[in-house]
């Protein structure tokens, strides 16, 4: 039984060492770019890949597990040979991604996923777009790689098994499997919320240094899996030239500029507080006779608010895209998942850091979940304050540390004067299902799902009053922009409109806004970035999907996207629209013909950006 469970051990192994061997051959191949990087960063390129090695060789080891769990009930000659036949294929299948991969960020800079898949249909250009590759020296590097771990397949299985003893026993049995199911933490990546993605292994500001922690193999497949090499788009509906025209008239912009600043403010601080699932359905209402924000109802009135603000999505990192980027939610994708997309977006850190602010983001969770953090990376957040920056005493809720203590991180890092103004984002996370906050007291009674809700929007709004009283009292107050946006709306509390699950509260505060007024057009939390931009007279023009909110006269429509399907408001109208029926789920007011066409078009340019990205 020993030398069984060695194997295990062994077998697992052997992927991993192939994996490090294939980062060392990458980085060889770009040795340009690999001699820029400090020994330590070197070292990190190592350390933290090899989680994602770990994960890829756990999914690789399931079959032999399995297969070696029943070894004592198997020929010997058919066990050994299926084995080694299994595992060469892998060899074979593996090492042609890893040499094919060393190409690919030479060209496209960035690693290889599944995209290549879509020129098989058309073997003449595809053979155009490879041609001028160095195809006999990746070729002989293939048959190098490949004899190299062959030999070493061959050595593993064949020799480590000379030495087994197949008698029919039971008892490696249990063992056996127990390591099988073992084998969901390193294909997890861990024991942590988030699974394994490109985030987990992100490190550095160095973006070179971020890819090559990546393994090739497990991207390519990832991206294989959630289809997103595939570049046909679902939702055609109408004629280019529709489209565009279309488009043209949703995007016009009418009227002036005006701005909300004081005009004494120059370069302000920048505070861009994402709030989690917050909804406009609890602003000033009462449930059970109290209010379940009481401290925003009242700070929306020093400020100019924005009545009828819609989400792009239904989720955390698709409302970050949107509004750090401008950026529209995608139906069944988020392209936050995919660095190589998220590198090609605008992004306000950027811009900011460009006119010499310095760059931040607050967050009391997991940066890798969903991928956040390679998207703040790309970013060039200088700072990135997460789960990782508290004691593991502090983290007493599911996700991480409550609201409290991150809005307190914030203050104590800006207690003291800067040269340097600062642009910030903090996403809050206590709001978040299973909502465990740590009130004084229960404010709404019972333990239902809405009530449970209902509480931890009181709390962070608590601690949200606490955080703004204590940052009006700084110095830095005075000339800052503070913009509050929920992430994503929420079902609850339960009404009869879809569309009020994407409606969220936005308000634009600080000390260095003069302008107290409720605006009730219609705006989406895309159009963020633009407006943003522009009444600090910055550069807008990249974020081509957001529209300026400051103008005397609106376009007033919002888009937002849900699990296939997508809905568009303006003013007294509303669709919504089931991409997989390419039908209405529901119409209200006096909706057009042309109304309905808008909507398609927006669905449409929308996810062919994002295919084409």
């Amino acid at each position: 039984m020993r030398e069984r469970i060695q194997f295990l051990f062994i077998y697992f192994g052997f992927w991993v060492v192939y994996f490090l061997c294939a980062r060392f051959v990458f980085l060889v191949y770009h040795i340009d770019q690999t001699k820029l990087l400090t020994l330590e960063t070197l070292a990190g390129v190592f350390w933290n890949g090899i989680r994602m090695d770990m994960s890829m060789a756990g999914y690789l080891s399931i079959i032999p597990f399995i297969w070696i769990t029943f070894s004592n009930f198997i020929k010997k000659s058919i066990f050994e040979s299926s084995l080694f036949g299994y595992t060469l294929v892998m060899v074979f299948v593996l090492t042609l991604i890893i040499v094919v991969d060393l190409e690919v960020f030479n060209v496209w800079d960035y690693r290889l996923d599944a995209t290549p898949l879509n020129y098989l249909n058309t073997p003449k250009e595809a053979w155009a777009s490879v041609s001028s590759s160095p195809v006999l020296r990746l070729l002989i590097s293939y048959i190098l790689l490949l004899i190299v771990a062959s030999y070493f397949v061959y050595r593993i299985i064949a020799n480590k098994m000379n030495s087994w003893n197949f008698t029919k026993k039971w008892r490696f049995i249990p063992w056996a499997f127990l390591l099988t199911l073992a084998l969901i933490i390193p294909i997890r990546g861990g024991i942590g919320i988030a699974p394994m993605n490109q985030s987990t292994v992100y490190f550095s500001s160095n973006n070179f240094a971020n890819i090559s922690a990546v393994n090739a193999c497990w991207n390519f497949f990832s991206s294989l899996v959630n289809k997103t090499y595939n570049k046909v788009n679902p939702y055609t509906y109408l004629p280019k030239e529709e489209i565009e025209k279309n488009l043209n008239e949703l995007y016009l912009e009418q009227g002036k500029k005006y701005n909300i600043l004081k005009p004494e403010v120059e370069n302000p601080n920048v505070l861009v507080l994402i709030w989690e699932s917050f909804t406009e359905k609890v602003v000033d209402e009462k449930f059970d006779g109290k209010y379940v924000t009481p401290y925003f109802n009242r700070l929306k009135k020093e400020g100019v608010y924005f009545s009828n603000a819609y989400a792009s999505g239904d989720r955390t990192d698709k409302g970050i895209v949107s509004v750090l980027s401008g950026y529209p939610a995608q139906p069944t994708y988020s392209i936050i998942k995919e660095p190589s997309k998220t590198q090609k977006l605008p992004i306000l850190s950027k811009d900011f850091q460009n006119r010499g602010y310095n760059s931040e983001f607050y967050y009391g969770g997991e940066t890798e979940f969903a991928n956040i953090k390679s998207y703040l990376l790309t970013a060039d957040f200088e700072n990135i304050i997460d789960l990782d920056n508290f004691s593991e005493e502090q983290s007493d809720t599911k996700w991480g540390v409550h609201d409290e203590l991150i809005f307190d991180k914030f203050l104590a890092d800006h207690q003291s004067a800067r040269k340097s103004p600062f642009f910030s984002t903090l996403l809050t996370i206590s709001s978040h299902e299973p909502f465990d906050v740590p009130l004084d007291s229960t404010i709404f009674e019972g333990s239902d799902e809405q009530n449970l809700y209902l509480n931890s929007l009181y709390y962070t709004d608590q601690e949200f009053g606490r955080f703004i009283d204590s940052a009006k009292t700084q110095p830095w107050w005075q000339n800052s922009i503070v913009i509050v946006v929920g992430d994503h709306g929420h079902r609850l509390p339960e009404t009869n409109s879809k569309s009020e699950s994407f409606r969220i509260p936005l308000l634009w505060t600080g000390g260095a806004v003069k302008n107290s007024t409720v605006v009730d057009d219609v705006v989406s939390q895309n159009d963020i970035a633009k407006s943003l931009l522009n009444i600090l007279q910055m550069n807008s023009q990249a974020y081509q999907w957001s529209k300026d909110m400051f103008r005397t006269i609106l376009p007033s429509w919002a888009f937002f996207s849900f699990n296939d399907g997508f809905g568009y408001v303006k003013n007294d109208i509303e669709i919504l629209f089931d991409n997989i029926g390419k039908k209405e789920i529901n119409i209200s007011g006096n909706v057009s013909n042309d109304d309905l066409n808008k909507s398609k078009s927006l669905q449409q340019k929308y996810f062919q950006d994002y295919l084409d990205k």
